[in-house]
């Protein structure tokens, strides 16, 4: 359900401009995280990764391994910071794993794709605009992601 989300917002807007929406994307895999567990934002991420990839075939790989890429870095980085305490969610703490992992993902994301093989263009204004508010959006899904968590879905999802 969230891959199929991450479509819909992201799916049908061309880069570099789908990555102003990368708060959605954040949000949902921060979300799959919370509802699945360890694991949970890299299956996202793989869901996501094939439908976009499907819908965008001219950036085969980079779509499909950049989600896969960002998802495995949301549970990494939740597995090193631990954002929930008996099921409650920690918003600092998923703030900064969300924002971290946008980050890396972006730089990453842009350098290979810009710089490397020139697949974007290469501005360097509209790279530093793309990456700062990919941090930020980051920071912001996380924090939508755990207040949702903490109000409306743990006491469905979490079993104690």
């Amino acid at each position: 359900m969230f891959g199929v989300m991450i479509l819909a917002v992201n799916g049908f807007i061309p880069a570099p401009y789908s990555d102003f929406l990368i708060v959605f994307q954040s949000l949902f895999l921060a979300l799959s995280y919370f509802v699945v567990g360890r694991g949970g934002a890299t299956y996202v991420g793989v869901v996501s990764g094939v439908l976009i990839t499907a819908v965008k075939i001219s950036f085969f790989p980079y779509d499909l391994v950049f989600s896969i890429m960002f998802g495995a870095l949301v549970d990494l980085t939740c597995a090193a910071f631990h954002p929930t305490e008996d099921g409650r969610a920690r918003a600092s703490r998923m703030v900064v794993n969300m924002t971290l992992s946008t980050g890396i993902v972006g730089f990453v994301a842009y350098y290979f794709t810009a710089v490397m093989t020139n697949e974007v263009p290469n501005d360097v204004g509209l790279d530093l605009t793309i990456l700062i508010f990919g941090m930020v959006s980051g920071a912001i899904g996380g924090a939508v992601a755990a207040r949702l968590w903490n109000r409306n879905l743990m006491g469905r999802f979490y079993n104690r």
